[in-house]
C-alpha cells in the first residue's frame, strides 16, 4: 500500500488555487484553506478538489454561476428594440439594459414614456401606461383630443374607458363611447355609422316600410324586431338594418322566392368530409336543394318532411343553438 504524502497533497491543493491553513485530515473530510482568488475560507476536501476536479472555493464558483447565467439572459439591442417596437414604443435612446428604463415614445398616442423591457417582453403588459389608463392624462388633453376626433364632452372626463358623455359634431345626437374605443374605431359616432338609432326615427322607418312594430324597439338595429306586415297580416321578426338597406318589408310568408313556411318542407343534415362540417337547412318539398348541396360533395345524412313552419323554427334553433338544436333533430 503506497504511503500518504501530505506534503504533496497540500502542494496538490495549492496548485488548484488554495492555501491549506490546517494539516492534511484526511482524503475526504473538509481541509480549511483560503482561496488564492478571493482570500476567502475554503473547506474543499482532497477527494472533490484533486480527485473529481470540482472547484476549490464556493464564492468563486457562485460568482461563475451568476456570470453565467447573466450572459445566458443578456439580451441583444436589436431584438430589445424588435420587441418594443411590436408593444407600440418606439425607442429614443440606446437600449440600456433590462434593469433600467428606457426612452421611448408611444406609436399610439405620441407621448415620450419609460419602458421597463421585462415587462413588455417577459410579462406581456403594454408599453403605454397612458393607453392602458394606468396613468390619466390632464383633462385638458383629453377633451381636446375628443373634439379632435369629432366628439364635443358634455361631462368631465371620466378616465380612458369610462363611458364619455359626448355629442356627435356632425349628427348632434348625445352618444357615450369611451376614449379609449374612440381612438381605436373608425365611425366613433354610433348613429353616424347606423349602429343605433332614434326609437322615433326606428318606428317610422318601420312604418314606412309597411310593417307595424308589436313590441318597442329593441335598442339595437342588428336586433331581431317582432313586427306585423301590413300587407299579409303575418307576423315577421326583421332587424332594423335589414329594413334600412332593402327599404320594404322582408318578409318570408310574401316573398316570390325562396322557402315557403305555408308549404311542406324538408329539415336535413348533410355533412362534407373533407371540410369536416355539418350543416342543418331547410328547403320546400319541390325544392332542388339538397341535390345542388350533393354536387357540391355534401353527404345527406338525414332529412324530415315537416310543415313549413316547424321546419323554419327547428333550422333556426339548430343555428342559434347547436347543441340543441341536435337533440331537436334526434328527437325528431
Amino acid at each position: 500500500m503506497a504511503r500518504i504524502d501530505p506534503i504533496a497533497r497540500a502542494q496538490a491543493m495549492r496548485e488548484r488555487g488554495t492555501d491549506p491553513q490546517v494539516p492534511y485530515p484526511g482524503v475526504d473530510k473538509p481541509w480549511a484553506g483560503i482561496c488564492q482568488t478571493c482570500q476567502q475560507e475554503t473547506r474543499s476536501s482532497y477527494t472533490s478538489v484533486v480527485t473529481k476536479g470540482q472547484g476549490v472555493c464556493f464564492h468563486c464558483g457562485q460568482r461563475k454561476s451568476s456570470r453565467a447565467a447573466a450572459e445566458k439572459r443578456r439580451v441583444s439591442p436589436e431584438a430589445a428594440e424588435g420587441a418594443v417596437r411590436a408593444a407600440g414604443a418606439e425607442p429614443l435612446e440606446p437600449f440600456p439594459g433590462t434593469q433600467a428604463v428606457w426612452r421611448c415614445r408611444c406609436q399610439a398616442c405620441g407621448r415620450e414614456i419609460d419602458v421597463w423591457y421585462s415587462s413588455v417582453a417577459y410579462a406581456g403588459n403594454g408599453a403605454c401606461l397612458y393607453c392602458s389608463g394606468t396613468m390619466r392624462i390632464p383633462d385638458e388633453e383629453a377633451r381636446a383630443e375628443m373634439l379632435a376626433l369629432g366628439l364635443e364632452p358634455l361631462v368631465a372626463y371620466p378616465g380612458l374607458n369610462s363611458k364619455w358623455r359626448s355629442r356627435c359634431l356632425n349628427c348632434k345626437k348625445t352618444v357615450d363611447p369611451t376614449l379609449s374605443n374612440a381612438r381605436k374605431t373608425k365611425s366613433k359616432c354610433r348613429y353616424c355609422a347606423q349602429r343605433a338609432t332614434d326609437p322615433e326615427i326606428a318606428v317610422s322607418i318601420m312604418e314606412d316600410a309597411g310593417l307595424r312594430p308589436l313590441e318597442p324597439f329593441p335598442g339595437s338595429v342588428t336586433a331581431p324586431w317582432p313586427a306585423e306586415h301590413e300587407a299579409c297580416g303575418k307576423r315577421v321578426e326583421p332587424t332594423l338594418d335589414k329594413v334600412i338597406q332593402r327599404r320594404r318589408a322582408p318578409c318570408q310568408h310574401c316573398a316570390r322566392f325562396g322557402f315557403k313556411p305555408d308549404q311542406p318542407g324538408y329539415l336535413y343534415l348533410l355533412v362534407h368530409e373533407e371540410f369536416g362540417a355539418g350543416k342543418i337547412g331547410i328547403c320546400n318539398e319541390s325544392s332542388e336543394r339538397i341535390r345542388a348541396h350533393e354536387r357540391k360533395s355534401w353527404t345527406l345524412v338525414r332529412r324530415q318532411l315537416l310543415p313549413g313552419a316547424l321546419a323554419l323554427g327547428a333550422e333556426q334553433l339548430g343555428r342559434f343553438f347547436p347543441i340543441i338544436g341536435s337533440l331537436v333533430w334526434s328527437c325528431g
